[in-house]
């Protein structure tokens, strides 16, 4: 996937309003996303504030999600998404690791091991989805 993938002006556009720390941190954990998994599409959402990523096969994973001093990385799935670090806060069908302004290298490495829960999961889903037809 290449920068063309995520039209450069949108990115832009939807992080104007935010502070440059967190701006750093959404383009660092967009980085540590496209590096773990290529393969996922990525597409920035006004409506959402936030940049969503889509597995081929097994849809809607995850998204960056700029929010105060920090950034949510919200998984679509999580309520059953297993929780090994404890990191998972929300409620409902969606939950989110937060990562802090200022968080170091060690969290690339929870949003890594909680994306690559994530997408085994979806694409689990979705094979089971397909295999109930």
């Amino acid at each position: 996937m290449s920068d063309s993938d995520v039209p450069g002006a949108q990115l832009t556009k939807m992080l104007a309003g935010e502070p440059p720390e967190v701006v750093e941190l959404v383009l660092r954990l967009r980085a540590v996303i496209r590096d773990a998994h290529p393969d996922l599409d990525e597409k920035v959402n006004p409506m959402w504030h936030g940049i969503a990523y889509r597995h081929r096969k097994a849809g809607y994973v995850c998204g960056l999600f700029p929010r105060g001093n920090g950034v949510n990385v919200g998984f679509e799935h999580g309520a059953d998404h297993p929780d090994p670090l404890g990191r998972l806060v929300g409620k409902g069908r969606t939950r989110d690791v937060r990562v802090e302004v200022g968080a170091g290298p060690e969290e690339d490495d929870v949003v890594v091991d909680y994306l690559d829960l994530a997408v085994d999961l979806a694409i689990d889903r979705a094979e089971d989805k397909r295999r109930r037809r």
